[in-house]
């Protein structure tokens, strides 16, 4: 059996963002029904500036294990992802998984802003400028009629970068903030994909039935939303909820350590829930999935079959 081993050009090669979102879409209505599971993240810190985590997933309906690892320190980080056939044990894939990650993290997202937004929303606010934000933007840009993006960013360099990649990729108008209540202000959905360790996001910035991508604070010290976001969703929505009771700050903060009331996003795809009736918020709270990273690391495989 021969193993494919991957680098981040290639899976930028075989992975487009609307694919991506289909895929992650389709693997977590398949966890829904039972064909497939995650297998919850872990996690080890170090120098209170260091991490290692790991997670994966079992997708028996396509008969693939995956399994991501992946290093964060002040000097850099690296990710990698480990796909095997579920029914031989065989190593598939190896591929370096940070362009894949970004991908995934986006996609989930805009499967939760088509399921949670207001169908006419053409505002997008992005919070944070960093490796994960044009991906974020893209994706909400094909499941919205997006008119214009808003981004702020504390880092004004990378604040004006991003917004030049965003006018030449997307060729949609985009605005720059130096406050963020001032970017959040009236728009109809907001993303914040910062590293924020402290939450900085309030209820009163937001518009009455906004929706809110949380997707950036995915250590247990580390926040966005301060708990009035959260308190105030008529539905708040996690992509996996034992990674979200496990390590998310933000939601135990407003919830309570067993999270009550929060639904699965897989879940409500396939009970066909979605938007409340005129709701004051809806949020999404994501802490990363093996389901979704799986979904992804298959189109590559995929590509990779196809062309051999």
């Amino acid at each position: 059996m021969h193993t494919s081993v991957l680098e981040g050009s290639d899976v930028v090669a075989a992975v487009d963002q609307g694919r991506a979102t289909d895929a992650v879409r389709a693997v977590l209505r398949a966890a829904a029904r039972g064909e497939a599971r995650p297998i919850a993240k872990s996690m080890a810190a170090w120098d209170d500036r260091s991490t290692a985590h790991t997670l994966g997933a079992v997708d028996e309906s396509r008969g693939l294990v995956a399994f991501k690892s992946w290093v964060n320190t002040p000097a850099g980080a690296s990710a990698l992802l480990s796909l095997f056939d579920a029914r031989t044990g065989a190593v598939l894939a190896v591929m370096d998984a940070g362009q894949l990650g970004a991908f995934r993290t986006a996609a989930t997202a805009a499967v939760a802003t088509d399921l949670l937004a207001a169908p006419e929303a053409n505002v997008l606010t992005v919070l944070g400028s960093g490796r994960q934000a044009f991906q974020q933007a893209t994706a909400v840009s094909l499941v919205r009629p997006l008119e214009a993006i808003r981004v702020w960013s504390r880092t004004p360099a990378n604040r004006q970068a991003f917004a030049v990649t965003l006018e030449r990729e997307l060729g949609l108008r985009v605005d720059q903030f130096d406050d963020a209540r001032d970017a959040v202000d009236g728009s109809p959905i907001v993303t914040a994909v910062t590293r924020a360790a402290d939450p900085f996001l309030a209820r009163e910035w937001l518009a009455p039935g906004a929706h809110v991508n949380a997707v950036g604070a995915i250590l247990p010290s580390a926040a966005e939303l301060l708990p009035g976001v959260v308190e105030a969703g008529s539905l708040v929505v996690v992509d996996d909820l034992e990674n979200a009771r496990r390590a998310s700050k933000e939601l135990k903060d407003a919830l309570g350590d067993d999270l009550a009331g929060t639904v699965e996003l897989g879940r409500l795809l396939e009970d066909g829930v979605g938007r409340p009736d005129q709701p004051a918020l809806t949020v999404f709270k994501g802490m990363g999935s093996g389901l979704c990273d799986l979904a992804v690391a298959a189109l590559v495989l995929d590509r990779q079959e196809v062309g051999a």
